[in-house]
């Protein structure tokens, strides 16, 4: 269905803009700024007869006046019968321009060679020539002399459908890195190391406020951040929008770290993807249509259209779906999702998965797509016919690990509750418990205890994994920590002491898994 003709409703110097009732924004713009503005009703006026004075200059005066008083409240009375209340909450928002400073270094790599970054960088992305089988791994150093552990080089996931003969690695943390070691299985003629990080950010602070139905659907749709918001560089863009009709809704994660902060952190991290995906593999666009942080911020992706302050929904005005560059073959008429973060071994946080759900139950109540339904697919742009979960992930269309086997075995139940949303119903009570953590191993060092285990699946989405622990063989375990990853690292232990470890999983509901094997190390 297209969306209702983008309105703008005066208000003194302020006006409402937006392209729905839902979510519209009130500014006074000046020469050179944007400051908030504000809409103020008058009080209800009191009418007898059409308050003229006959005959009087003053009679006419009050006329004029309560007829504007009058029109003024019938415009608030219509406008009342869609939208109910002004919400008193009144958030900064920050309109931002953020160039990424990119610096590369290019080298062929015989085994191993350290790469000396012009500037320090904040992420690294390696990419390479020929041998697309090659194992890479990445260690980063802050002064050019120590390295850290070594990382996986991963494969961009975007990049795999670029077909340039270059593999691309995925973007990595390198938290100001200003060496890489590069490490390879079998030689690469040419190496580049594409080193990323901010450059000078302009930024201008607007203050806004939303009117809101009285009553929110659970279809509505959720707060988006648009493009400016995160610091988008439009001269990255450079890309022309295509449209079409949206049948299919893909998830996807960025494989990328999920270890940011903040949403600053994670804002920077989408920049980074920005330039990786726009510039150097030469989408011009980011690929994917909307992006989710782990504390549930849904950012706009792919450029569609000037939203004029409203809240973005990546369509045309007749509400086609803007085509992004997520699943190769399969980018029209199909909706890209992208969890912030890697999910191998680590589902999404509640938090996200929630804003996943908001945002699916939106995309799918509105395009009349069946949440729990599989169902033909025909391109519309090639003819390509294949037949997929009308929700489903990256893998189901490609040969990927996208988006991660922790995260994949939680879709089920993301489109039952997706399909409960859209029903106003409640998804049923979950009473499923985790699978027990596997292979669980010890490892003793100085005062300490490195714990690493094989992560466990739920229906819904393993919250975290208690840490049990007994001492000197006794059979009595007591827990003694929690973790939300698939390590853990007991410190402060008694020295040349024997302790025993087992762990189990838990969900948002607090079911427990059973326990895995126990494992046993001795600290030195």
């Amino acid at each position: 269905m297209a969306p209702p003709a983008l309105r703008s409703i005066a208000c003194g110097k302020a006006a409402i803009v937006g392209s729905s009732p839902r979510s519209r924004l009130c500014r006074l713009t000046t020469r050179n700024r944007t400051v908030s503005g504000d809409l103020t009703a008058s009080p209800t006026p009191t009418l007898a007869g059409n308050g003229r004075s006959a005959g009087t200059r003053g009679g006419r005066l009050l006329y004029h006046e309560r007829m504007r008083r009058t029109i003024g409240f019938v415009i608030i009375s219509c406008m009342s019968s869609v939208l109910s209340v002004v919400l008193p909450s009144f958030a900064t928002a920050v309109d931002r321009t953020a160039p990424m400073r990119a610096e590369q270094v290019t080298a062929g790599v015989a085994a191993s060679r350290v790469f000396q970054l012009p500037v320090r960088a904040e992420f690294v992305a390696p990419y390479w020539r020929g041998n697309p089988r090659a194992q890479v791994t990445l260690a980063f150093s802050l002064d050019g002399v120590h390295f850290g552990k070594p990382v996986e080089a991963g494969r961009d996931e975007i990049g795999l459908a670029r077909h340039d003969g270059t593999t691309y690695g995925a973007i990595r943390n390198a938290d100001g890195a200003v060496a890489v070691r590069v490490v390879t299985d079998r030689p690469l003629g040419s190496l580049t190391v594409l080193g990323l990080s901010d450059g000078a950010i302009t930024t201008h602070r607007t203050v806004r406020f939303q009117i809101a139905e009285s009553s929110q659907a659970a279809t509505t749709q959720p707060l988006v951040e648009p493009r400016s918001a995160w610091g988008a560089d439009p001269q990255y863009m450079t890309w022309t929008p295509a449209f079409y009709a949206t049948k299919k809704l893909v998830v996807h994660h960025t494989d990328t770290s999920h270890d940011y902060a903040d949403r600053a952190g994670a804002e920077s991290q989408i920049r980074a993807i920005y330039y990786y995906h726009s510039v150097t593999q030469g989408w011009g666009d980011i690929g994917y249509n909307f992006l989710i942080d782990k504390f549930g911020n849904i950012y706009e992706g792919r450029y569609s259209r000037d939203y004029a302050g409203a809240n973005p929904s990546g369509d045309d005005l007749d509400g086609r779906g803007v085509t992004g560059a997520h699943t190769q073959g399969w980018n029209s008429g199909t909706v890209g999702i992208a969890m912030l973060g890697t999910y191998t071994d680590a589902d999404v946080t509640p938090a996200a998965r929630q804003a996943l759900e908001s945002l699916l139950a939106w995309e799918a109540s509105r395009n009349g797509i069946d949440p729990q339904a599989t169902q033909a697919f025909v391109n519309p742009v090639s003819g390509a016919t294949i037949t997929t979960a009308n929700i489903a992930s990256h893998r189901d269309y490609a040969a990927t690990l996208c988006p991660g086997d922790a995260f994949y075995a939680t879709l089920p139940t993301i489109r039952r509750d997706v399909a409960a949303r859209i029903g106003g119903t409640t998804p049923p009570a979950d009473t499923t418990a985790p699978s027990a953590p596997l292979s669980l191993t010890a490892t003793g060092g100085k005062n300490r205890v490195t714990l690493t285990w094989k992560p466990s699946t739920d229906d819904t989405a393993v919250t975290g994994y208690q840490i049990w622990r007994s001492q000197n063989g006794s059979t009595t375990f007591a827990l003694v920590a929690d973790s939300t990853g698939t390590s853990y690292v007991d410190s402060g232990l008694q020295r040349r002491t024997s302790y025993t470890y087992k762990v189990r999983a838990y969900d948002a509901p607090l079911n427990l898994s059973g326990f895995s094997n126990s494992s046993t190390a001795k600290t030195s």
